[in-house]
């Protein structure tokens, strides 16, 4: 590739995340010129839990069967020290354990079979739009697009370069890659927990994978600051201190969208980047991939045609995804600003309200239609 040349395409896309990569493999099959661009070399450890529920494995081939770990058809809730345990059980598996960098990487090799072309270990240093296309400055080269599609995360400078204001609401969270004696990990690899009452406006969960445990933290409070020392004090009431070695990870997950549409001229934003997650169970792979998905349908649909795809993408976006987001947040307000009502609420309709959230997450519920009959989330409630 000419470094001193532009390399000219229909959509540069920019993270080969679940986002990026289910865009740039629907648009390739849609018969556009495609560059993936992605930081690192793959595969690359990407901090995640690694559980992908069963609303979001839906959407990928039947070849992500290759990267999972572990599949699991029951899931506990715990609240811990107030006597309150849940399980869901489903037929079908509720959710699938990987790695991200496995994952990631089938999805991003995929694309590159349909025809994306994938570049690796590029580092994007500028990206300036134009009345007729985007030009995007990285370490490898330059290249010309007629639209972008930023994938690059919670922390995304295509968005920043492209005017959008910093994503409203961030979680931090903290996770442990966590290796134990085979008699250790037997006892806690039977079924993933997520456990309350852990940390303030939070929870703390477990997901057993092939050989070792993903335990982690967060909390929905910006400015947590004793994640490290909550996380230790989980893993002591949990039993867990035979710990042959362990691998720490931070990050942030985003609870809202950015303000604003998520098109602006040539720049569309996708999964984190967007803010895309839900904010009940601040699970973000399930909208990465649909809204990829959504993206590139708009492109496609809109012919490339600025003010076409703006809107389409818009209108998709909130039938999907931002309509089900605003009513998921009401749950959520509940959960973890309001925990004597949750507690309350969970006491009262504890098994309903986990049935209802495992519907959400298997794709057979949503949100939305439980707020659109408000009596029934004061039912779920116990109100």
């Amino acid at each position: 590739m000419d470094p001193t040349r532009p390399n000219i395409f229909d959509v540069a896309v920019i993270g080969a995340g679940p986002a990026g990569c289910s865009a740039a493999l629907a648009l390739a099959r849609s018969g556009h010129s495609v560059i993936l661009l992605e930081k690192a070399a793959l595969p690359r450890y990407k901090t995640c839990g690694g559980g992908v529920l069963a609303r979001a494995f839906k959407h990928l081939s039947p070849d992500a069967a290759s990267v999972v770990e572990r599949s699991f058809h029951s899931v506990a809730v715990n609240f811990l020290g107030t006597g309150m345990n849940f399980t869901v059980t489903r037929p079908q598996p509720l959710v699938y354990m990987t790695m991200r960098a496995d994952l990631d990487c089938l999805l991003a090799r995929e694309a590159q079979k349909a025809g994306v072309q994938l570049l690796e270990s590029c580092v994007v240093k500028r990206v300036s739009a134009q009345a007729d296309f985007v030009e995007i400055i990285s370490d490898r080269g330059q290249f010309q697009a007629k639209f972008v599609i930023a994938a690059d995360g919670v922390h995304s400078a295509t968005a920043k370069a492209a005017g959008w204001p910093e994503l409203p609401a961030l979680a931090p969270a903290l996770e442990h890659e966590i290796h134990l004696a085979d008699e250790d990990f037997a006892q806690f690899s039977q079924v993933p927990r997520f456990d309350f009452n852990t940390i303030d406006a939070g929870y703390a969960w477990v997901f057993p994978k092939r050989t070792h445990l993903s335990v982690g933290i967060l909390s929905t409070h910006r400015t947590c600051p004793n994640l490290q020392t909550k996380l230790a004090d989980y893993l002591r009431e949990l039993g867990i201190t035979r710990v042959q070695k362990t691998e720490r990870h931070g990050y942030l997950i985003p609870l809202a969208p950015r303000s604003g549409p998520l098109a602006r001229g040539r720049v569309l934003l996708v999964g984190d980047a967007a803010g895309l997650v839900d904010p009940v169970t601040a699970e973000g792979i399930s909208h990465a991939l649909l809204s990829g998905q959504l993206a590139a349908a708009a492109l496609a649909e809109g012919r490339l045609d600025v003010a076409a795809v703006s809107r389409i993408y818009q209108s998709s976006l909130e039938e999907h995804i931002l309509g089900e987001l605003r009513a998921a947040r009401f749950l959520a307000k509940i959960l973890y600003r309001h925990p004597r009502i949750r507690n309350g609420a969970f006491r009262l309709s504890g098994q309903k309200l986990c049935e209802f959230v495992t519907d959400v997450i298997t794709g057979d519920a949503s949100y939305r239609d439980a707020m659109k009959r408000p009596s029934s989330y004061f039912k779920l409630l116990g109100l």
